[in-house]
């Protein structure tokens, strides 16, 4: 499953990739600068890297959830500790035949 460019409140873009039924990563993007809660569905420890591929501090806010201070423009992406997940955002292959969501018949 893929998500990409996903709106969500407090003003973030989310971009996750699911393999297998495990999150591979979640990228956000803040718009608006703000602090960011996330839980992210990584199981196990997590890095969290800024756009440059620096890390970045972050807050364990328990129950699967940290805690990010991101500035308008910034970004987090965040992995389990230690992979380097393909990050591209590919067409994923629909497993059954389903009408076009939000287009007239």
């Amino acid at each position: 499953m893929t998500v990409h460019g996903f709106r969500t409140q407090g003003a973030f873009l989310l971009s996750a990739v699911r393999e297998k039924g495990v999150t591979r990563w979640v990228r956000l993007v803040s718009e608006a600068g703000a602090p960011c809660v996330v839980r992210h569905g990584i199981a196990g420890p997590v890095e969290v890297r800024d756009g440059h591929g620096r890390r970045l501090s972050y807050e364990d806010t328990g129950d699967g959830a940290i805690g990010i201070e991101l500035r308008k423009g910034e970004s987090a992406l965040i992995t389990a500790e230690g992979d380097r997940p393909d990050l591209r955002i590919e067409p994923v292959t629909p497993n059954a035949q389903a009408p076009r969501w939000g287009l007239p018949a």
